[in-house]
C-alpha cells in the first residue's frame, strides 16, 4: 500500500436544485437552450486539496452543510466528481449512515451475511468471522431479533462490528459512532487503533468533538465547502468553536417572539421575558466561557408583594434537552467557601430576577434554559418552562469540548 493512500486536487462538487423536481428535469431535458431557468446549482465541496497517509487518523469537523459527507462519498467512489481528482489506493469500508447495507427485517445474525457479502468477503469467510463479529457488537439475544427493532445505538453497534470485520485498508466513518454509548465508544476507539497500528488509514467526521480529539491524530475543519483550518484537533476544535460563537454572537436576538408556554403549574407567577447579557452589557446570544454572563428573568405575578418564591434554573442541551446541571435557591452557595442555604427570593407583582455567573463555566455547546419558580416550604408549584433562550458558549482561547456536570458560583437578586 502507498504511503499516501488517499490524495485529492483540486476537488469540486456540486448539485442541481430544481425549482420544480417533478418537471425540472424534464424542462431542462426538452429545452436545453435555457436549462439553467429551472434549477439552481449548489456547489457543495469547493477546490478541496488534501493528502492522507497510511496509519494516519484524520476527523473532519464542521457545521451541517460544510460538505463532508459529500466530500467521504466522493472519496468513496459513491458519488462522481464535477471538478479535480481524487485518488486512492487501497480496499476501501465506508460506513456512512446507519441502515445502508442491511435489511430492516433479517436478523442481526442474517445481516453479518449479508453485509459481509456485500463488503466483499465471500460465505465461508463471513460464517468463519461470525462469532467474532458477534462477540464485539454485544447484543446479546437481539442478535436473532429483526434489525428494525434495533435502537439507533444497537444498529451502531452492528454496523461497526460488519464493517471492522474486513481490516479495510481506508477506512470512513461518519457519524457512525454517534449514538453509541461510552463503553462502546472506547471499545470502537481501541479497534480504530489497531487498525491504524496494522498501517490502515481512517477518515472520521463527527459532531462529537471530544470523540474527534480523543481518535484522531489531524483535523481538518470545513465551512461552506472549503478546509478552512488543517491542525492539531485541539486547534481545529478551537477554530470551530470559535467561528460558532462568531456566527451565534451575529445572529439576531428574538425575545419578543419567544416561545413562553408554560408547562405546568398554577400560573400565579408567569415569566413574560427572558434577556441574556455579556459582560459589555450587551444583550446576546453567544457567550465566551470563563466570562461573566447575566441572566434576566422577568415575571408577573398574581400573590402580591410581599411574596416568597424559590427558583430553579437548569441548563440543558439544545440539541436534545439533556440535562447538564442546576442553580437553584433550595441548595444556595452565594460565595466559594460559604456555606449551602435555602435563600428565597421576595417578588414584587411584577419585576425581574437576576442571575449573575461571575464567571460562566459552561463548556463549548448550545445551551437551553429550564425555569421552575415554586415554594419549596410549601410544595406549591407556580410555573414550569424548558427550553427557553437557546444560546451558545464558546472559548475565546482553548476548547473545552466534554460533556458533565458542573458547579456555578452565583449571584442571585431580585428587583
Amino acid at each position: 500500500m502507498r504511503e499516501v493512500p488517499i490524495r485529492l486536487a483540486h476537488v469540486s462538487k456540486r448539485f442541481k436544485l430544481y425549482r420544480d423536481p417533478i418537471s425540472g428535469p424534464v424542462k431542462e431535458y426538452l429545452f436545453f437552450w435555457k436549462r439553467h431557468h429551472y434549477y439552481q446549482e449548489i456547489m457543495a465541496v469547493k477546490d478541496v486539496s488534501l493528502e492522507v497517509k497510511r496509519g494516519e487518523v484524520v476527523g473532519i469537523i464542521g457545521p451541517n452543510g460544510a460538505g463532508k459527507t459529500t466530500l467521504l462519498k466522493m472519496i468513496a467512489g459513491l458519488l462522481p466528481v464535477d471538478g479535480g481528482q481524487i485518488e486512492v489506493h487501497g480496499k476501501i469500508t465506508a460506513l456512512l449512515a446507519l441502515g445502508v447495507g442491511v435489511h430492516p427485517e433479517f436478523t442481526g445474525r442474517e445481516n453479518i451475511l449479508y453485509g459481509g457479502m456485500l463488503l466483499g468477503m465471500s460465505k465461508a469467510e463471513v460464517v468463519r468471522k461470525m462469532p467474532a463479529i458477534i462477540e464485539f457488537a454485544e447484543l446479546g439475544d437481539y442478535i436473532n431479533r429483526p434489525f428494525r427493532t434495533y435502537s439507533s445505538g444497537m444498529r451502531a453497534r452492528l454496523l461497526f462490528a460488519i464493517s471492522m470485520s474486513i481490516d479495510p485498508d481506508i477506512l470512513i466513518v461518519d457519524e457512525a459512532l454517534a449514538t453509541g454509548d461510552v463503553y462502546f465508544v472506547q471499545k470502537s476507539s481501541r479497534r480504530i487503533r489497531e487498525l491504524c497500528n496494522s498501517g490502515a488509514t481512517i477518515l472520521f467526521v463527527s459532531h462529537n468533538l471530544s470523540q474527534v480529539q480523543e481518535i484522531c491524530q489531524r483535523a481538518l475543519f470545513m465551512a461552506e465547502g472549503r478546509i478552512v483550518g488543517e491542525g492539531r484537533p485541539s486547534e481545529m476544535i478551537a477554530a470551530y468553536s470559535h467561528w460558532a460563537f462568531e456566527r451565534e454572537r451575529r445572529a439576531p436576538i428574538i425575545t419578543e417572539h419567544q416561545d413562553l408556554r408554560m408547562l405546568s403549574g398554577s400560573g400565579e407567577v408567569q415569566i413574560t421575558a427572558i434577556r441574556l447579557i455579556n459582560a459589555q452589557g450587551e444583550e446576546t446570544t453567544g457567550f465566551y466561557a470563563g466570562e461573566d454572563m447575566e441572566i434576566e428573568i422577568h415575571y408577573r405575578s398574581a400573590l402580591g408583594d410581599q411574596a416568597v418564591l424559590d427558583l430553579f434554573l437548569g441548563f440543558v442541551l439544545a440539541s436534545n434537552s439533556t440535562y447538564v446541571g442546576e442553580i437553584n435557591t433550595v441548595n444556595y452557595v452565594e460565595n466559594l467557601g460559604g456555606t449551602t442555604k435555602r435563600s428565597p427570593l421576595a417578588i414584587k407583582r411584577e419585576g425581574v430576577i437576576r442571575l449573575k455567573l461571575e464567571p460562566l463555566l459552561l463548556f463549548n455547546e448550545h445551551y437551553a434554559l429550564w425555569i421552575i419558580l415554586f415554594d419549596y416550604a410549601t410544595g406549591k408549584h407556580y410555573c414550569e418552562y424548558r427550553n427557553l433562550s437557546p444560546f451558545f458558549v464558546g472559548g475565546r482561547r482553548q476548547s473545552i469540548s466534554r460533556g458533565g456536570f458542573f458547579w456555578h458560583p452565583s449571584k442571585i437578586m431580585t428587583g
